[in-house]
């Protein structure tokens, strides 16, 4: 009987090292997160009484030297007494096959959105809920982008719910576009200590497996994202390649303050 166990277990390690093979390496199911970088901040600002109240504002940048499809670049962050958000750029492919690129800004249990005039703002309701707003932005690789998010105030004396803006800049025309808006609840306050900037590939969301080489090559560097106007910094940075793919992707520090990532390699 033991010997019956073993002779089985070797034919698994047989077939899944055939599968491997097959495969030119291992498989993801997309979407597929690829590298990360996680910032830690000054604690958060306190109010006369101590409690926190949090950033007003985060801007992080970004440069896409080597673009490819179904990717996103983004930067997520958190309210304190809330919920996550993010924002980023984004290539999307349409019915027609076409890629079109994006800047995209989300929160997570929100209660509205209000679009840029020629944008769009939608309630999404997978891997939870919350409100979205997008543009259609032709970013151009080997440009550096900041995209910014701003606390702009509550909606009125007596509703403390707040809205807070998205901005995207071409950092080499100074060019800004506005993204657009999203009401949060009053129990979320402003930005905490902590955000992460991520690389996905989300593919086509078929719920197959792909073999990692199917993935392209993308390529990014990034400044150090900055809280309340530039004037808080992270005090630390924590770099990771990650997700069932993260054999071919890494992450580096280029700098002082800026890094750059790789994916699809």
């Amino acid at each position: 009987m033991k010997t019956l166990k073993i002779a089985f277990k070797l034919s698994l390690l047989i077939i899944s090292t055939l599968a491997f093979a097959q495969n030119g390496g291992p498989d993801f199911k997309s979407p597929c997160g690829m590298t990360s970088a996680s910032f830690k901040y000054p604690p958060e600002p306190t109010d006369a009484e101590g409690q926190k109240i949090g950033y007003y504002n985060l801007d992080f940048y970004l440069t896409i030297e080597k673009e490819a499809p179904t990717y996103y670049w983004a930067h997520q962050y958190w309210f304190v007494g809330g919920d996550a958000a993010y924002m980023g750029l984004q290539t999307v492919t349409n019915n027609n096959c076409e890629n079109t690129k994006i800047a995209l800004f989300s929160i997570w249990n929100a209660k509205n959105a209000a679009s840029a005039p020629d944008g769009t703002s939608s309630s999404f309701g997978h891997e939870g809920s919350g409100w979205s707003c997008r543009i259609n932005y032709n970013w151009q690789e080997g440009r550096m982008y900041q995209l910014r998010v701003w606390d702009l105030g509550a909606v009125s004396d007596a509703d403390n719910d707040h809205w807070w803006g998205a901005w995207v800049t071409d950092i080499a025309t100074e060019q800004t576009e506005f993204i657009g808006k999203i009401l949060v609840p009053s129990k979320f306050k402003g930005l905490s200590s902590d955000s992460v900037d991520f690389v996905e590939f989300y593919g086509n969301q078929d719920r197959q497996r792909h073999p990692c080489s199917d993935i392209q090559y993308t390529k990014t560097t990034y400044k150090y994202p900055t809280l309340n106007n530039g004037t808080v910094k992270p005090i630390n940075v924590v770099y990771s390649a990650y997700g069932e793919c993260k054999s071919v992707a890494r992450i580096r520090a280029t700098g002082p303050e800026s890094y750059q990532s790789e994916t699809g390699l």
